[in-house]
């Protein structure tokens, strides 16, 4: 007897229940479950004004739910941290429509994990009719492409199995091996750069700042004031875009409380700082910070220090502090690569980018390599 599978698409993601997409979500993270997509859509946070234009995809098997799919039709390619504006251009040259095209990721944040949310995640065969009825989905809504950010290195396979492009980015990661306290993290590194450290945060010490970690009932309105604030002149000063609403700042907390952290710091009773942290899948995830007042390390202390010292006494696994950041590695936290899934529609364009792909691919694995061999904050092994 065939097996009947239907799949639905809405753009609302209250139309969806929570069990259902929560239970397809497992084993997934914060950033793709039902209440940070509903914060996102309820603060108007995806919108025209933001280019994201969501698409929620689920599969069903004889009337039970078997998969979850967050998408989004893209007209440019901002706040994704997958740069893919040298494709737009080849098409442009070519008089041809690079946009709209089709994106599966968590808005605005280059964090990995899993994209397509299988309820029986090691099923293939799931996934296959999942991919396949996107691909279906953006020939017939004309869509030049589908790309999928950020997956977890596992499943580089099913997507090359399914002609996808994988293209290579750098992040940089602190990771925890079983540290007992920051003093113990600080004695596996070279004695310079445990020096270095030392006296940062020593000097924000001096300086009579004061730094607390601030979790559930310690989160008020008026931390999440400042914090959008503080992320309007981070915006500012980095000529970037304000994607998120004031509405997504101060509903963090009854959204997401138990995954939420902030990181303050004050001066003379008043707050200088503030750096935004979630916690899920034992990782911490830096996400913004700001600061009203420049002081000398500062940003170092709240983004970096202070995150590791979480970690260890969380006994979180790792922290992931944003994307870029060379600056990072002499504070402990190394290259790590990450992977994305492209489809290009156009057969000629497919062939072409795969081609420069696996440049990229290698300088990006060399890059990983020699900062490892030659610029790593830590003791040698040998």
């Amino acid at each position: 007897m065939k097996i009947e599978y239907n799949l639905k698409v809405c753009n609302n993601i209250n139309s969806i229940k929570k069990l259902e997409w929560d239970q397809c979500n497992s084993k997934g993270n914060l950033f793709t479950s039902y209440n940070f997509l509903k914060l996102l859509q309820d603060s108007k946070s995806l919108e025209d004004r933001t280019g994201w234009h969501p698409y929620y995809f689920r599969l069903y098997r004889e009337n039970k739910i078997e998969a979850c799919v967050a998408a989004y039709k893209k007209f440019n390619s901002q706040g994704e941290f997958v740069f893919d504006h040298a494709w737009a251009n080849v098409y442009q040259q070519l008089n041809l429509n690079y946009y709209p095209k089709l994106i599966i990721a968590s808005p605005f944040t280059p964090i990995t994990g899993e994209r397509l949310l299988i309820k029986n995640s090691d099923s293939d065969l799931t996934k296959s009719i999942v991919v396949r009825n996107l691909k279906k989905f953006c020939i017939e809504q004309n869509l030049s492409s589908l790309h999928i950010n950020f997956i977890k290195e596992e499943q580089i396979k099913f997507f090359l199995n399914n002609d996808f492009i994988i293209r290579y980015g750098e992040q940089y990661h602190f990771i925890n091996n079983d540290y007992l306290s920051f003093d113990h993290f600080l004695q596996s590194l070279s004695y310079k750069k445990r020096k270095a450290i030392i006296k940062e945060r020593n000097a924000i010490k001096e300086m009579g700042v004061e730094i607390k970690v601030l979790k559930g009932n310690d989160i008020n309105n008026f931390i999440l004031e400042d914090l959008y604030k503080l992320y309007l002149s981070t915006i500012e000063k980095k000529w970037s875009y304000d994607y998120l609403t004031k509405d997504f700042f101060l509903n963090l907390k009854q959204n997401l409380k138990q995954n939420l952290v902030i990181i303050a710091a004050y001066h003379e009773k008043k707050t200088i700082a503030l750096a935004l942290n979630f916690i899920s899948n034992s990782t911490l995830y830096g996400r913004y910070w700001g600061a009203y007042k420049k002081f000398p390390f500062l940003h170092f202390e709240l983004c970096y220090y202070k995150a590791i010292e979480i970690a260890i006494k969380l006994k979180l696994k790792k922290v992931e502090a944003g994307a870029q950041g060379p600056h990072k590695i002499k504070r402990g936290y190394i290259p790590t690569a990450t992977y994305s899934a492209h489809f290009i529609f156009n057969k000629e364009l497919q062939k072409i980018f795969s081609k420069y792909n696996e440049i990229e691919k290698n300088n990006v694995l060399d890059d990983i390599a020699l900062i490892k061999k030659e610029y790593s904050p830590y003791k040698s092994s040998s």
